[in-house]
């Protein structure tokens, strides 16, 4: 069996419905208490849209719209009502895949435009750090480095998570992304083997194409690690 990448998206694709659940009613918190007549006017649309944006440009454009001190008063209630939320549960077919992937040698990579912290956080909640190689998050910069030029934001900064996951294990033969349609295009450009949107349908079916035995160039699953600690095991 070829030695296979699978990239998958975290949100509203391993783990199902979180911009309702989560983000939305955290930005909705967060507004209520900044900014009473912008929080009557968002809508789950407003929120959505916000979806693939680097956190640090969010808060950012929220302080320049605020203020520094209610843009800081804003970030600070967003995370605290976010975290206090419970995480919906993984979407249908999810944990079966996972573990299908584990069981036949594949690297699994998981890529979030949220922080690392809280991508990490999220995995480890839902008790995924043994089915998961490498967990990459956004890391606290304004910009995306290395990205493609003639692009926005969001597409760079998918296309950045994408590379950084592919730089990570270089030796795969074959990269599959399996994530929401906005990584679609990104995948595309970096010429990966294959992109499928997530979904129920699309986890039993392609588990159902792989096949054991495990390969031996894969690393175990006993735990998953962050872009720098692959790159100090490879050293």
């Amino acid at each position: 069996m070829k030695n296979k990448l699978f990239i998958l998206g975290w949100d509203n694709a391993l783990v199902s419905d979180i911009v309702e659940n989560k983000v939305h009613p955290a930005y909705l918190a967060m507004l209520a208490e900044v900014d009473p007549n912008l929080h009557a006017r968002w809508t789950l649309d407003d929120t959505v849209s916000m979806q693939g944006e680097q956190p640090e440009k969010i808060w950012q454009s929220f302080c320049e719209l605020l203020g520094d001190e209610k843009g800081r008063r804003a970030r600070e209630i967003f995370y605290q009502t976010y975290r206090r939320l419970p995480l919906p549960p993984l979407t249908e077919n999810a944990l079966p895949f996972l573990r299908k992937l584990n069981a036949c040698g594949c690297v699994v990579a998981v890529v979030s435009n949220k922080t690392q912290k809280i991508l990490e956080e999220e995995i480890r909640m839902r008790k995924l750090d043994g089915l998961i190689d490498i967990a990459i998050g956004t890391t606290e910069k304004e910009e995306p480095q290395g990205t493609v030029g003639g692009y926005d934001r969001r597409f760079n900064s998918r296309i950045e998570l994408l590379n950084e996951a592919i730089e990570e294990w270089p030796d795969a033969e074959e990269v599959v992304v399996i994530a929401g349609s906005g990584y679609a295009e990104p995948a595309y450009v970096l010429g990966v083997s294959r992109f499928e949107e997530a979904s129920a349908p699309v986890f039993d079916w392609i588990a159902g194409e792989l096949a054991e035995p495990v390969s031996a160039s894969a690393p175990s699953a006993s735990g998953f690690m962050t872009a720098s600690d692959w790159r100090d095991d490879l050293l």
